[in-house]
């Protein structure tokens, strides 16, 4: 049974490593764009970013309060340019990318992917051991095949690069370290979770919980606390730097006007014309829409399994308490707490759903050695087989399957618990398999993981390395570095991947004006300074260019459609007509105050 459950827990790290080769995708939204550029500030020894692009578009800017810039990732005084996010991903990012290279940093998650999965199957074992040890083994490989079947969209934070992983990874080995009873190894784990989501201080609750559970020492809850403090110490000393106060947290806007009953604007006006930063987001009353979203999230994710996983929480709370305490109180209080947020979110919900999954787990292997205990009586052994086979060959009709929401992973654990009931019954045989059968769900998850794998191969992400590096020359080739770029968000992200591959200064007309720049006015001053100016849009649009004032004229440069978008860092879905990048010309006037401007800059170095 160990050679078997070592087995099961190696492939299922293979199969999902696969799964990461084919879809880590290179592009990126204007999260991952903050997080690179954050890192590449943080190699190069400041937590400020140089910006170029938004001295030339918005020199006019007051520097007594700060803006939203860059996509809303970005404060802007004017003079300063810092992220809204803590520094604790970008530096993970930033120690990859000195390790390896821009090779490191998109492999970084895919990697920790991997290391949460092995993470989950060592956790669930742990939690269980003192127990069933045939139990913790099953239930720990079927949590891992669980999380890469279940349709949760924990994986895509591990395909991209996005500080979720790298915060609930570290907040799992702090629930690990406290239930092995190392209060300095959980403090410090939690800590340095909270640098990468300060929010990740909800774990604090389950690490409370399995404190108290060894009794009333306080020694423990001390020596947890200074570690905390200690892994914390970068974010405390990011709010520092940044806005004057270890608490003063970047994203501590969003926490505004709490008991609120309305959400306001991202960007509101107050009085004397001074445009606050967007926040607000966080409200009790926005539980009412997105409570509902949120469990319907989690439901649909586990579907049937569901039932599975109320068993599995039942069964860890009478008789593996730490289980219990360790697994149960995150994902009620991440739900009420992710609620209050504006809308919706799955990515809210990951730590939630790591939590879920070992319950899930358990809930699964339970029955599966119940059934197969001799001391049930054959007669309800087969009464049990032949329901559970039911359910597959209703789960082989495709309408009524639909309807029921009977799945593979339904009828995987049907066949699990059908050979649970009938194996024991074949002489010799039943003794020998009772304890190897709790990996019985393990063993058909895997199966069902196999033949998608051996299957046909699936589509592979469009956006890797080699197409990145063809889209780097193609459009560089194009636009040359410390251009102008404004492009539309219709076409996807390609302001991020422009800027950040290309070395082009790309906005999105929504964005400019959060600092109080005209688009006309922008162009006009990336003109006069000798800087060239280009708008990437869809062949269709027809208002972005006449909504622009004061603009020179324009020439449409080059053309593309279907796949050939991908090079210009546009989704070809969102352009089924195609793009066209178009060149503003400068006019006789703009030459001549480019020439002016140029005197007038020569005239003091001369001197």
């Amino acid at each position: 049974m160990r050679v078997l459950t070592l087995a099961l827990a190696a492939l299922a790290l293979l199969v999902a490593g696969r799964g990461l080769v084919r879809h880590n995708t290179w592009y990126l939204a204007s999260d991952q764009y903050a997080f690179l550029t954050f890192a590449g500030d943080l190699r190069r020894g400041t937590v400020f970013h140089d910006d170029e692009a938004l001295r030339i578009a918005a020199p006019q800017t007051a520097t007594d309060f700060k803006l939203d810039a860059r996509v809303q990732t970005y404060f802007w005084t004017g003079e300063k340019l810092y992220s809204r996010y803590p520094p604790g991903f970008p530096a993970l990012l930033a120690l990859a990318g000195a390790i390896g290279g821009e090779d490191a940093q998109h492999a970084l998650n895919p990697a920790l992917y991997l290391t949460t999965l092995a993470l989950l199957g060592w956790l669930t074992w742990v939690l269980l051991r003192p127990g069933d040890r045939a139990v913790a083994a099953g239930a720990a490989v079927a949590a891992m095949w669980l999380l890469l079947l279940l349709p949760t969209d924990v994986h895509l934070w591990g395909i991209t690069v996005a500080r979720d992983l790298p915060t609930h990874l570290l907040a799992l080995l702090a629930l690990l370290a406290a239930a092995t009873g190392h209060a300095v190894a959980s403090g410090l784990a939690l800590g340095l979770a909270c640098t990468v989501r300060p929010d990740a201080i909800l774990y604090g609750i389950p690490l409370a919980a399995l404190f108290a559970l060894r009794g009333p020492r306080l020694r423990p809850w001390i020596a947890c606390a200074i570690a905390f403090l200690v892994g914390a110490s970068p974010l405390f000393a990011y709010n520092t730097i940044t806005q004057g106060h270890p608490l003063a947290f970047t994203q501590g806007g969003e926490f505004r006007d709490v008991l609120g009953a309305l959400l306001v604007p991202d960007a509101a006006w107050a009085g004397e014309g001074i445009q606050h930063v967007s926040g607000g987001a966080f409200r009790l009353a926005n539980l009412r829409v997105s409570l509902p979203g949120n469990v319907a999230h989690l439901s649909g994710a586990l579907g049937w399994l569901g039932i599975a996983t109320l068993l599995g929480a039942v069964v860890a709370w009478r008789v593996r308490r730490p289980l219990a305490l360790a697994l149960i109180p995150y994902p009620l209080v991440a739900l009420l707490f992710y609620s209050c947020w504006s809308h919706p979110d799955p990515r809210y919900l990951a730590g939630a759903t790591l939590c879920l999954i070992p319950l899930t787990a358990l809930g699964l292997v339970v029955p599966c050695r119940w059934v197969a205990d001799g001391e049930r009586a054959p007669g309800l052994r087969v009464a049990l087989a032949v329901a559970a086979l039911v359910v597959v060959a209703l789960g082989w009709w495709p309408q009524l399957a639909r309807a029921v929401r009977i799945g593979s992973l339904e009828r995987a654990v049907a066949w699990a618990f059908a050979a649970s009931a009938l194996l024991p019954l074949v002489p010799r045989l039943g003794g020998a398999l009772r304890r190897p059968l709790a990996l019985a769900p393990a063993l058909s998850f895997a199966m069902i993981a196999l033949i998608t794998v051996l299957g046909p191969a699936g589509p592979r992400e469009p956006f890797q390395k080699e197409r990145i590096t063809r889209a780097r020359e193609t459009l560089g080739a194009l636009v040359p570095p410390g251009s102008l770029v404004i492009t539309s968000e219709s076409l996807g992200r390609p302001a991020e991947n422009i800027a950040h591959y290309v070395g082009a200064h790309a906005f999105y007309p929504g964005e400019l004006p959060l600092v109080f720049a005209d688009r006309g006015a922008v162009v006009a001053r990336y003109l006069i300074a000798g800087r060239r100016a280009f708008f990437l849009l869809r062949s269709e649009d027809r208002d972005t260019l006449p909504q622009t004032r004061r603009l020179d004229p324009t020439r449409p440069v080059a053309r593309a459609r279907g796949e050939d978008l991908h090079d210009w860092f546009v989704d070809p879905e969102r352009a089924p007509f195609g793009a066209v990048l178009y060149e503003v010309q400068p006019s006789d006037e703009t030459l001549r105050l480019r020439d002016a401007v140029a005197a007038a800059g020569a005239a003091p170095a001369a001197r």
